[in-house]
Protein backbone atom coordinates (compact mmCIF):
# COMPACT_ATOMS: atom_id res chain seq x y z
CA UNK A 1 0.00 0.00 0.00
CA UNK A 2 2.17 2.83 -1.30
CA UNK A 3 0.77 5.95 -2.89
CA UNK A 4 -2.38 7.99 -2.62
CA UNK A 5 -4.60 7.12 0.34
CA UNK A 6 -7.93 8.72 1.21
CA UNK A 7 -9.35 8.69 4.74
CA UNK A 8 -12.97 9.64 5.38
CA UNK A 9 -13.89 10.65 8.91
CA UNK A 10 -17.55 10.11 9.79
CA UNK A 11 -19.73 10.41 12.85
CA UNK A 12 -20.66 7.05 14.37
CA UNK A 13 -23.88 5.85 12.80
CA UNK A 14 -23.66 8.34 9.93
CA UNK A 15 -23.74 6.88 6.46
CA UNK A 16 -20.87 7.81 4.16
CA UNK A 17 -21.99 9.90 1.22
CA UNK A 18 -21.61 8.24 -2.15
CA UNK A 19 -19.82 5.05 -3.17
CA UNK A 20 -16.04 4.85 -3.02
CA UNK A 21 -14.13 2.85 -5.59
CA UNK A 22 -11.48 1.30 -3.34
CA UNK A 23 -8.74 -0.65 -5.13
CA UNK A 24 -7.64 -2.89 -2.28
CA UNK A 25 -7.94 -3.36 1.44
CA UNK A 26 -9.88 -0.83 3.46
CA UNK A 27 -9.47 -0.25 7.18
CA UNK A 28 -12.34 1.03 9.30
CA UNK A 29 -11.62 2.07 12.88
CA UNK A 30 -13.45 3.85 15.67
CA UNK A 31 -11.32 6.59 17.26
CA UNK A 32 -12.14 8.43 20.46
CA UNK A 33 -10.80 11.54 22.17
CA UNK A 34 -9.70 11.69 25.80
CA UNK A 35 -12.25 13.20 28.17
CA UNK A 36 -14.69 14.51 25.57
CA UNK A 37 -16.54 11.36 24.65
CA UNK A 38 -16.23 12.50 21.03
CA UNK A 39 -15.48 9.75 18.55
CA UNK A 40 -15.23 9.31 14.81
CA UNK A 41 -15.20 6.46 12.35
CA UNK A 42 -12.20 6.53 10.00
CA UNK A 43 -12.32 4.63 6.72
CA UNK A 44 -9.02 4.44 4.82
CA UNK A 45 -8.02 2.93 1.50
CA UNK A 46 -6.57 3.56 -1.91
CA UNK A 47 -8.90 4.89 -4.58
CA UNK A 48 -9.12 3.49 -8.10
CA UNK A 49 -7.34 5.69 -10.64
CA UNK A 50 -9.76 7.40 -13.00
CA UNK A 51 -12.70 6.87 -10.65
CA UNK A 52 -13.76 10.47 -11.05
CA UNK A 53 -14.11 12.69 -8.01
CA UNK A 54 -12.35 11.45 -4.91
CA UNK A 55 -14.41 11.08 -1.75
CA UNK A 56 -14.23 14.04 0.58
CA UNK A 57 -11.60 13.44 3.23
CA UNK A 58 -7.92 13.49 4.05
CA UNK A 59 -5.97 12.71 0.89
CA UNK A 60 -2.25 12.03 1.33
CA UNK A 61 0.75 10.02 0.16
CA UNK A 62 1.64 7.00 2.32
CA UNK A 63 4.83 5.00 1.76
CA UNK A 64 6.25 1.85 3.33
CA UNK A 65 9.60 3.16 4.60
CA UNK A 66 10.96 -0.39 5.03
CA UNK A 67 10.25 -1.59 1.51
CA UNK A 68 12.67 0.64 -0.39
CA UNK A 69 14.84 3.01 1.65
CA UNK A 70 16.03 4.66 -1.58
CA UNK A 71 12.48 5.24 -2.85
CA UNK A 72 12.17 8.85 -4.04
CA UNK A 73 8.59 9.02 -2.74
CA UNK A 74 9.88 8.84 0.84
CA UNK A 75 10.99 12.48 0.64
CA UNK A 76 7.50 13.73 -0.24
CA UNK A 77 5.37 11.28 1.77
CA UNK A 78 2.94 12.63 4.34
CA UNK A 79 2.81 9.24 6.10
CA UNK A 80 5.66 6.77 6.51
CA UNK A 81 5.05 3.38 8.06
CA UNK A 82 6.83 0.15 8.85
CA UNK A 83 5.33 -3.31 8.67
CA UNK A 84 7.78 -5.42 10.70
CA UNK A 85 6.79 -5.54 14.40
CA UNK A 86 9.60 -4.38 16.68
CA UNK A 87 10.28 -4.24 20.42
CA UNK A 88 9.52 -0.78 21.86
CA UNK A 89 13.16 0.44 22.01
CA UNK A 90 13.83 -0.66 18.43
CA UNK A 91 10.54 0.89 17.24
CA UNK A 92 11.42 4.19 18.91
CA UNK A 93 14.87 4.20 17.29
CA UNK A 94 13.35 3.43 13.87
CA UNK A 95 10.69 6.16 14.17
CA UNK A 96 13.07 8.88 15.31
CA UNK A 97 15.48 7.97 12.50
CA UNK A 98 12.73 8.07 9.87
CA UNK A 99 11.43 11.41 11.18
CA UNK A 100 14.94 12.91 11.18
CA UNK A 101 15.64 11.77 7.60
CA UNK A 102 12.24 12.92 6.30
CA UNK A 103 11.22 16.18 8.00
CA UNK A 104 8.31 16.72 5.59
CA UNK A 105 6.60 13.60 6.96
CA UNK A 106 3.60 14.45 9.15
CA UNK A 107 3.32 11.01 10.78
CA UNK A 108 5.35 7.83 11.07
CA UNK A 109 4.11 4.59 12.63
CA UNK A 110 5.40 1.07 13.16
CA UNK A 111 3.81 -2.02 14.80
CA UNK A 112 5.12 -3.24 18.15
CA UNK A 113 6.04 -6.87 18.73
CA UNK A 114 3.91 -6.95 21.89
CA UNK A 115 0.86 -5.51 20.13
CA UNK A 116 -0.24 -2.03 19.21
CA UNK A 117 1.58 0.60 17.18
CA UNK A 118 4.10 3.28 18.05
CA UNK A 119 3.28 6.55 16.27
CA UNK A 120 5.19 9.79 16.03
CA UNK A 121 3.84 13.03 14.61
CA UNK A 122 6.59 14.67 12.58
CA UNK A 123 7.51 18.32 12.31
CA UNK A 124 5.04 18.69 9.41
CA UNK A 125 2.22 18.09 11.94
CA UNK A 126 3.01 21.52 13.43
CA UNK A 127 3.64 20.34 16.98
CA UNK A 128 0.44 18.30 17.40
CA UNK A 129 2.33 15.11 18.19
CA UNK A 130 3.40 15.24 21.79
CA UNK A 131 6.19 12.70 21.21
CA UNK A 132 6.05 9.01 20.32
CA UNK A 133 2.88 7.36 21.56
CA UNK A 134 1.68 3.77 21.73
CA UNK A 135 -1.76 3.55 20.12
CA UNK A 136 -4.22 1.06 18.68
CA UNK A 137 -3.46 -2.01 20.77
CA UNK A 138 -6.39 -3.79 19.09
CA UNK A 139 -5.23 -3.10 15.51
CA UNK A 140 -3.03 -5.82 14.04
CA UNK A 141 0.47 -5.37 12.66
CA UNK A 142 -0.90 -6.27 9.22
CA UNK A 143 -2.90 -3.00 9.01
CA UNK A 144 -0.58 -0.25 7.71
CA UNK A 145 -3.63 1.84 6.79
CA UNK A 146 -3.79 2.62 10.51
CA UNK A 147 -1.04 5.20 9.97
CA UNK A 148 -3.28 6.96 7.45
CA UNK A 149 -6.17 7.02 9.93
CA UNK A 150 -3.85 8.59 12.51
CA UNK A 151 -2.81 11.20 9.93
CA UNK A 152 -6.47 12.12 9.36
CA UNK A 153 -6.84 12.54 13.14
CA UNK A 154 -3.97 15.07 13.07
CA UNK A 155 -5.40 16.85 10.03
CA UNK A 156 -8.64 17.34 12.00
CA UNK A 157 -6.59 19.47 14.40
CA UNK A 158 -6.21 16.87 17.12
CA UNK A 159 -3.02 15.49 18.67
CA UNK A 160 -1.91 11.94 19.30
CA UNK A 161 -2.01 12.76 23.02
CA UNK A 162 -5.80 13.31 22.72
CA UNK A 163 -6.35 9.85 21.26
CA UNK A 164 -8.00 7.67 23.92
CA UNK A 165 -8.55 4.55 21.78
CA UNK A 166 -8.53 3.13 18.28
CA UNK A 167 -10.71 0.06 17.72
CA UNK A 168 -11.08 -1.82 14.46
CA UNK A 169 -14.47 -2.23 12.86
CA UNK A 170 -15.29 -4.84 10.24
CA UNK A 171 -12.79 -4.88 7.41
CA UNK A 172 -14.01 -3.72 4.02
CA UNK A 173 -12.83 -5.56 0.94
CA UNK A 174 -12.23 -3.93 -2.43
CA UNK A 175 -15.53 -2.85 -3.94
CA UNK A 176 -17.05 -1.87 -0.59
CA UNK A 177 -18.14 -5.22 0.88
CA UNK A 178 -17.12 -6.05 4.39
CA UNK A 179 -14.66 -8.91 4.57
CA UNK A 180 -17.34 -11.13 6.11
CA UNK A 181 -19.77 -10.15 3.36
CA UNK A 182 -17.13 -10.70 0.70
CA UNK A 183 -16.43 -14.21 2.07
CA UNK A 184 -20.13 -15.06 2.08
CA UNK A 185 -20.39 -13.65 -1.44
CA UNK A 186 -17.43 -15.84 -2.53
CA UNK A 187 -19.00 -18.93 -0.92
CA UNK A 188 -22.26 -18.27 -2.78
CA UNK A 189 -20.37 -17.82 -6.06
CA UNK A 190 -18.40 -21.03 -5.40
CA UNK A 191 -21.55 -23.03 -4.63
CA UNK A 192 -23.02 -21.74 -7.87
CA UNK A 193 -19.90 -22.90 -9.74
CA UNK A 194 -18.79 -19.34 -10.54
CA UNK A 195 -15.41 -19.50 -8.78
CA UNK A 196 -12.77 -21.91 -10.06
CA UNK A 197 -9.93 -21.30 -7.60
Amino acid sequence: MNGLVVVRLMSPGAEASGPVHWTGPVLRVRMGAVGSGAEVIAEAGQVRAGAGALPEGDEHCAVNAEAAPENRRLACADVLYGVRPRPPASALHWLTGVAARHPSCALAAVPLSGGGWLALAGSAARGRGGGPRVVAEAVGADQPLLASCLHAWLVEGRSLAELAYVRPLRQVAAGGRTAAGACAHSRRRASAGLVTS
